[in-house]
């Protein structure tokens, strides 16, 4: 699924994050969330997609019935939600 590089930490936040979303929108929502968080990151010409890219995506991608738990796993992983 992924086709660029990512911070290592943001990685496993965005996994950890789908984790607790139901089983039934699990795979989709990270399928969206890995595609525009690297067209976030290719927007600001990066090579490397980061927290801001993904925080980006979540907030456009993840449904709202689940946003709130999506934010909390990846604060859990020290990624900065403004």
């Amino acid at each position: 699924m992924r086709t660029m590089e990512w911070e290592s930490n943001v990685w496993e936040a965005l996994k950890f994050s789908v984790t607790e979303m139901p089983v039934f929108v699990r795979k989709r929502a990270l399928r969206k969330i890995i595609e525009a968080s690297e067209g976030n990151a290719r927007a600001r010409k990066s090579d490397i997609v980061q927290g801001p890219d993904l925080v980006a995506a979540a907030r456009e991608k993840v449904p709202e019935s689940v946003q709130d738990m999506c934010f909390n796993a990846l604060r859990d992983y020290g990624v900065q939600i403004q």
